[in-house]
């Protein structure tokens, strides 16, 4: 049975912030904003569920539409969007990335990550929520596929957005038994009109994006609580985009902290200077089992932490080659 909500009996007054909680309750928390210079936005969405898909008909008045980080942050919600574009026309901005939307061209959005869409004219948009782990599945490249337009030409691409069509109007006449069948297949569809475009996207955007992690690490290195969800949670990326950025260099995200404390610590010892001892100077750099610290360093450099660590007035310990 579908669910619809609509602004026709809601005042002009009341009706963006009316919007606004329809929009947020049907995807996930969102911003509105009326656009075209208007103060008010007129607008109707229908809801459908096709087992683990969530189906939306959005027609609505010019408006803009924001992801904001506070939201994000307030929320638990894991999901991808894919806007196809019936009437009208949407700009999707997301991770410094824009794509252009009409005539049944599509778009991926992650809820995890702010994003922004503009949407001018009346229009009609039919967008599917579904659950990140069932994209991913299929498309583990998913997170880097955001703003990236699909137009609805011969192919996958245009089959997905006749089948989506097709639902928007019918989903009822499905028999129960098939729904789930049904919506695997929608998810097939969308993995096949994305996939295409995974050789499109350059090999920057993972230096960018390992780079942004890197840094936000270096920021933080003698936080003990560093972690990979806490940078996700931060950055606004995904855990499996992290992991992805330097695993395309043969290496693990805590990997690399671990070598950059191990780095810290190493060059505050060569220093010669310092008096402390060897637990607080661990603990300071984010190691919080000084066992663990000592074993790791050893492993690394081939001799223990203690033989750096040398009185003022001794001469400065010289240390194996570590190339």
């Amino acid at each position: 049975m579908a669910k619809v909500v609509s602004t026709v009996a809601v005042s002009p007054r009341n009706s963006v912030s009316f919007w606004t909680e329809a929009v947020s309750d049907t995807f996930v928390d969102l911003d509105c904003k009326a656009g075209d210079g208007r103060e008010s936005i007129d607008g109707e969405i229908t809801v459908q569920t096709l087992a683990s898909l969530d189906l939306a008909r959005v027609r609505a008045s010019a408006q803009s539409v924001h992801r904001t980080p506070a939201a994000i942050d307030a929320s638990t919600d894991d999901y991808y969007l894919v806007g196809i574009q019936t009437e009208g026309s949407c700009l999707v901005t997301q991770g410094g990335r824009s794509a252009a939307l009409h005539d049944g061209g599509f778009a991926l959005y992650d809820t995890t990550r702010p994003y922004s869409l503009l949407l001018t004219g009346h229009f009609e948009q039919l967008v599917l929520r579904l659950p990140r782990i069932a994209l991913e599945r299929h498309l583990p490249e998913a997170a880097r596929l955001t703003a990236l337009a699909v137009n609805a030409d011969p192919g996958a691409a245009r089959l997905l957005v006749n089948t989506v069509q097709f639902l928007a109007n019918d989903i009822d006449v499905l028999p129960s038994d098939v729904s789930l069948s049904v919506s695997q297949g929608v998810e097939h569809l969308i993995v096949a009109g994305l996939g295409g475009l995974a050789r499109c996207v350059p090999d920057a955007q993972r230096v960018s994006r390992r780079k942004l992690v890197q840094a936000h690490i270096l920021e933080n290195l003698g936080d003990e609580s560093l972690s990979i969800k806490s940078i996700a949670r931060e950055l606004h990326l995904s855990p499996s985009s992290i992991h992805r950025a330097f695993a395309a260099d043969g290496e693990t995200v805590m990997g690399w902290v671990w070598q950059q404390r191990l780095n810290r610590i190493r060059e505050t010892l060569l220093t010669g200077s310092y008096d402390g001892t060897l637990t607080d100077l661990s603990l300071s750099w984010g190691f919080s089992d000084p066992a663990h610290f000592s074993r790791a360093f050893r492993q690394r450099y081939g001799h223990a932490p203690s033989q750096l660590l040398r009185p003022i007035a001794e001469s400065p310990f010289t240390p194996p080659s570590t190339q």
